[in-house]
């Protein structure tokens, strides 16, 4: 981009000692929204005598992650998720993380992934079988950890290739507890002297060293037995490197298992989450996905094909991530000084980019806030500029799992939907929660019907 005359950033202001820090940390994604409707699509936020350059301009956005992507690098803040995930592609940098790209990319072509569909569809259709129990009962449950529950089966099983003996309620609340730990580490890094004393950094390692231990015993077994199978981590295994044909080592195969099983199932729970909160919010939605599953399905086993029949089930989906995306920002440090669309940005300065902001703005998205399937008609999808929608990222460093988390998500959407009907418990609270991902803080509460 040709550099520009600089251009004044508004900057956000509040009355009061730590007004803004207070506010971000209260509700990060409502503050920055609320700011979005005062100054406009780009900002500066100081917190704690940092500078945080905000924005959701799409051009923006666009350069820092792809134009221009070399300059900028994770932010500190979120380097502090290497604690839990290593050096894996979510983390990685330069050379380095080219490198490991080219590596796992191949586990990851559609071709590949097309491949364990049928392992997707037998873990979707014994969960359904499991939600039996639930019908007609009168006490509600709470369908974000059920989804949790069954994505995290989906993964271990698509991943590893094997059946654990683990407890996934322990899971669950170990990945949560993981989460706060980490964005303790980052929104309040004045803390992290207490969290060693206070005992909370002890038992972050102590529940890193038990998920540690699965990964590297399956790792392990695969290569001392040479059994491989249709699983990621057999694929992972198995690739070269083009040029060297060196493959992953130990540490490198538990970094990307671990960076894929987290980010994997938590990014695909919340979707499937805040899709049911909707769609039970919009009966008209709900009935008109049902009639399609049904009129594509019937009665029959799910086939790969079917993915692409249920049209109208896939917009409810990208309409869900685009009302409450599980990846709700991203921040960048600025390597050299730079200008991005006018405004300078200075060597070190951290450039956060809101994608819930950039998917809530009212000059890109008619009503912003209503929740419209019908946005992402083929012929919509057509007329409107790519860069308005990233649920997964853009650029070079887009999630690699993006066509797995969305075969997964529309199978487990319409096989519940076709067993099930779900009725919300209104009177339970429904809040948004914006750890790494965002997330209902007290889960969605159903009957199931």
């Amino acid at each position: 981009m040709v550099k520009q005359t600089n251009k004044t950033v508004p900057i956000v202001r509040r009355k009061g000692l730590f007004r803004v820090e207070r506010a971000f940390l209260k509700s990060p994604v409502d503050f920055l929204a609320d700011c979005q409707k005062i100054y406009g699509n780009t900002f500066v936020v100081h917190l704690f005598r940092r500078k945080l350059y905000v924005t959701s301009d799409p051009e923006s956005m666009k350069y820092v992650l792809q134009t221009n992507n070399k300059n900028y690098i994770k932010d500190a803040g979120s380097r502090q998720l290497k604690l839990a995930l290593g050096n894996g592609l979510l983390m990685n940098e330069g050379e380095s993380w080219m490198r490991q790209r080219r590596l796992a990319q191949p586990a990851f072509y559609k071709k590949r992934l097309d491949g364990l569909f049928d392992v997707m569809v037998d873990v979707v259709e014994d969960f359904c079988n499991k939600m039996e129990q639930h019908r007609g009962n009168p006490n509600p449950i709470n369908i974000t950890s059920e989804m949790n529950t069954v994505t995290a089966d989906v993964v271990m099983k698509t991943l590893l290739g094997t059946d654990l003996d683990i407890d996934s309620e322990d899971v669950q609340e170990t990945i949560l507890s993981a989460q706060n730990y980490i964005i303790k580490r980052i929104r309040q890094p004045y803390m992290r002297p207490v969290m060693y004393l206070d005992g909370r950094a002890r038992k972050f390692k102590t529940d890193l060293d038990r998920f540690d231990k699965i990964i590297y015993d399956a790792i392990d077994e695969r290569q001392k037995t040479g059994e491989m199978g249709n699983n990621l981590l057999s694929m992972l295994i198995e690739t070269k490197d083009a040029d060297t044909g060196a493959g992953m080592n130990r540490q490198q195969l538990r970094d990307e298992v671990m960076t894929m099983y987290v980010a994997g199932h938590e990014t695909s729970a919340n979707a499937l989450s805040w899709t049911w909160y909707l769609l039970t919010k919009h009966p008209d939605v709900y009935k008109k996905v049902k009639t399609e599953v049904q009129e594509v399905l019937g009665n029959r086993r799910p086939e790969l094909a079917d993915l692409k029949a249920m049209q109208y089930t896939r917009q409810v989906m990208e309409e869900s991530m685009r009302c409450y995306p599980p990846a709700w920002a991203t921040g960048r440090e600025a390597l050299t000084t730079d200008h991005i669309q006018g405004y300078q940005v200075e060597k070190g300065e951290l450039v956060f980019l809101s994608i819930n902001n950039l998917h809530h703005d009212p000059e890109l998205w008619e009503n912003p806030d209503e929740f419209n399937p019908d946005r992402f008609s083929p012929e919509q999808v057509k007329a409107r500029s790519k860069g308005h929608y990233i649920p997964f990222g853009a650029g070079p460093r887009m999630c690699i799992g993006n066509h797995f988390a969305l075969m997964e998500i529309q199978l487990l959407l319409a096989c519940m939907i076709r067993k099930f009907d779900f009725e919300r418990d209104e009177k339970h609270l429904v809040q948004r929660e914006a750890l790494v991902t965002l997330r209902p803080k007290y889960g969605v509460k159903v009957w199931v019907k």
